[in-house]
């Protein structure tokens, strides 16, 4: 289930819905601010180049893509500039 605000950002930011449906079933998950943030990372980008699914070029773009989830539903999807700070506490 995606918020209005997700689906907002899709369009802004010019994420499809598949790539969305990459990153909940490759993307790994951490937790920031008590909300599950989920990206690719190396280990799950070289998973989806062997199932098949996407080409090295589009890894390489897909690298930087991350949602965030509350409840199960998608709040918001963005690209990383940076590196996610890990909660400390």
């Amino acid at each position: 289930m995606y918020s209005q605000h997700a689906v907002l950002r899709m369009q802004q930011r010019g994420i499809s819905e598949q790539v969305v449906e990459h990153l909940l079933a490759f993307g790994r998950t951490s937790y920031h601010k008590g909300r599950e943030v989920v990206y690719f990372d190396h280990r799950t980008l070289s998973r989806l180049q062997r199932v098949g699914e996407v080409c090295p070029q589009i890894c390489q773009k897909l690298r930087r893509h991350y949602l965030v989830l509350q409840d199960g539903d998608v709040v918001t999807v963005g690209h990383r500039t940076v590196h996610f700070k890990r909660d400390r506490h």
